[in-house]
Parts: C-alpha cells; sequence; structure tokens
C-alpha cells in the first residue's frame, strides 16, 4: 500500500503537479490506508511553499522504506 502511495507522490513531485498532491485524499493509490491521518502528508505543503518555484520538479535525496513506511525526503529550488 504504501509502495503505490510512493511512487504515486514521487512521480507528480517529479511533474511539479502541486494539484494533484492536493487532492492526494481522493487520487492517491492506497488511501486511506497509506495515510490514515494527514498529519505526515501535510508538511509537504510548507517545503514546497518556501521553495522558490514550487512547480518546479524536487530532486529526491533520501528514498527507500523503514518498517513498511516511506522515508522519501526532497529537495526544492531555494
Amino acid at each position: 500500500i504504501s509502495s503505490g502511495f510512493d511512487a504515486w507522490a514521487a512521480e507528480a513531485l517529479a511533474r511539479g503537479d502541486i494539484d494533484e498532491l492536493a487532492a492526494y485524499q481522493h487520487r492517491a493509490p492506497g488511501m486511506p490506508y497509506a495515510h490514515p491521518t494527514p498529519d505526515h502528508y501535510i508538511p509537504i505543503f510548507t517545503t514546497l511553499g518556501a521553495a522558490a518555484d514550487p512547480a518546479q520538479p524536487v530532486r529526491t535525496v533520501i528514498d527507500g522504506y523503514m518498517i513498511g513506511f516511506s522515508k522519501r525526503s526532497f529537495q526544492t529550488s531555494a
């Protein structure tokens, strides 16, 4: 479940598709099991909001899984 959600988010981030990311509750695979509460997902928008251009694709700097959860971290343009 989390791998499908992670792949979906990674693809949307790579495209700079903020609308897709914002619609995660209705569009992301594995919902609501991948993210039953928004507290670990919503910070993505804080990071994108601090970017010089939130619609620019991001660079993944950490990926992989730990105990079944994605640990994807990304870097935006400053």
